[in-house]
């Protein structure tokens, strides 16, 4: 058996599976220096890898957490715990990293260049890309397989960036948030955040909005202040790349609140970072 889970998985697994040893969701978060949030998260997906063994996750008053099943099974998968490949990224990870590549490049992909990329074989490759085509869809973005030539992704840059955005937003916010907090504090400042943004970025915008949100006494929910950050730092990386929208888009001589908000950020964002945003740029967000 070969198995792909991530090396915290693995340590959780072997912190439940010691006998004698009282762990609960917290204690384990608290040891590994994670939210508990995030325990139970990996805690599902760790649950699909023992259903492998005939093995279940128990949760038992005053015990904590336990695996429960055979004494062969347990001890099978004790063996391959010593043999299985772990990986620091989950596969939504790595789906995250294969839609970055699919959306910033122009040229069609080689398959086997993407399952290189990611470590992961053609027919795990294929799963993620079967995944990522219906997700695609959903914004008017269509990926295609040409049979021995590669993959090909074709839409509209404002549909791209929406994709992309909408990605993170639905699959990562919980990391987002935490991200964001950790580069505030000037903890691993200089690490790309979620395989895709500059931390410099994140804290400049974050910056940028809260001061014109504060100077137009606007208010925002928390959703939508995290999916405006995610949106104008996916705009100053593909701008950066010069894949610029395209067409008229939304525009309207009409100056709204919002307008006038965007207005004020987009500039204060050219200024710090010597960048030059359109028209579109600004009605788009």
């Amino acid at each position: 058996m070969f198995l792909f889970i991530t090396s915290r998985e693995k340590s959780i697994i072997e912190l439940i599976i010691e006998p004698g040893r009282k762990h609960t969701a917290l204690s384990i978060a608290t040891f590994l220096n994670v939210s508990v949030r995030t325990i139970h998260r990996d805690l599902k997906a760790i649950e699909s890898t023992l259903e492998k063994f005939d093995l279940r996750i128990v949760r038992i008053q005053d015990e904590g957490l336990m695996i429960e099943g055979k004494n062969e099974h347990i001890f099978r998968l004790i063996q391959e715990l010593m043999k299985i490949k772990s990986t620091n990224q989950s596969p939504q990870e790595r789906k995250l990293i294969l839609l970055i590549l699919l959306l910033e490049e122009e040229d069609l992909f080689k398959l086997k260049t993407l399952a290189k990329e990611l470590g992961v074989s053609i027919t795990t490759l294929n799963t993620y890309l079967d995944e990522i085509t219906d997700w695609l869809k959903i914004f008017e973005v269509f990926l295609y397989r040409k049979r021995g030539i590669g993959a090909e992704v074709q839409g509209t840059e404002a549909n791209k960036r929406k994709a992309l955005a909408n990605y993170f937003l639905v699959h990562f916010n919980e990391e987002l948030i935490q991200c964001l907090f950790l580069v505030e504090n000037q903890q691993n400042p200089d690490e790309t955040i979620l395989h895709y943004f500059q931390p410099i970025y994140l804290t400049e915008v974050d910056r940028i909005i809260h001061q014109a949100i504060n100077q137009h006494h606007s208010k925002l929910a928390d959703g939508d202040y995290i999916g405006l950050i995610v949106h104008i730092c996916i705009m100053i990386q593909r701008t950066k790349k010069h894949l610029y929208l395209e067409g008229e888009g939304n525009k309207t001589e009409e100056l709204t609140s919002e307008i006038l908000l965007m207005k004020d950020i987009c500039r204060e964002i050219e200024r710090v970072f010597s960048l030059s945003f359109t028209e579109k740029d600004i009605h788009f967000l």
